[in-house]
């Protein structure tokens, strides 16, 4: 199940300017939904979260940066993103 919901996170597009991006965004999307529905609901439970799972969200991920997203980019990424398009990728 993990595994379509990020192949579908990787359709949305990327808000962000390339410059100093250092997560892909399905990466922190996934995360924020992982983190939201074990009851997480603010930037720094969210990132609290990461913080607390950090090795196994690395290994499930396979994240090769072997750092996580910080409270700033999972604001931006929150932020920025228009729900719209997470909606119709996962309807």
């Amino acid at each position: 199940m993990l595994n379509s919901l990020i192949e579908k996170l990787k359709e949305v597009k990327d808000f962000r300017k390339s410059q100093g991006r250092r997560h892909e965004l399905w990466v922190v999307l996934t995360i924020i939904i992982l983190a939201l529905l074990t009851g997480n609901v603010s930037y720094k439970q969210i990132t609290s979260f990461c913080k607390a799972e950090e090795e196994k969200l690395i290994e499930m991920l396979s994240i090769t940066s072997k750092t996580l997203p910080s409270y700033s980019t999972i604001r931006r990424v929150m932020l920025g993103i228009n729900i719209i398009d997470i909606q119709s990728i996962l309807t």
